[in-house]
């Protein structure tokens, strides 16, 4: 018998106010859980370099750091305004010698 199973069966012997406690309980050991992935996360720098995946049995969610999330809303950003993009293409292309010191603007 798994433990689901037996927990199961002992749900269906117990009170109604005891389960509720048992709910309460199971609640606040699922929300325990997700915090100690976000304070190991916050707690080392070196493990925000990548994303982390939080997965629940309803949804999912993804953990970056702050300096990643700014990253990618300046892109969205940039990317939002017309021809920007080609404009950053080009300047990719573009050769250090071909380049002006001196702006035009």
């Amino acid at each position: 018998m798994t433990a689901r199973e037996q927990l199961s069966r002992e749900l269906e012997q117990v009170s109604e106010s005891l389960v509720e406690e048992i709910l309460d309980f199971c609640l606040f050991v699922k929300q325990r859980q997700k915090s100690r992935i976000s304070d190991r996360a916050i707690a080392s720098k070196e493990q925000l370099d990548a994303p982390i995946k939080v997965s629940e049995s309803n949804s999912n969610a993804v953990l970056i750091s702050e300096d990643e999330w700014r990253s990618i809303q300046e892109t969205i950003y940039l990317l939002s305004i017309p021809k920007m993009r080609e404009s950053i293409v080009e300047g990719l292309s573009t050769s250090i010698s071909d380049c002006s010191e001196t702006l035009e603007w």
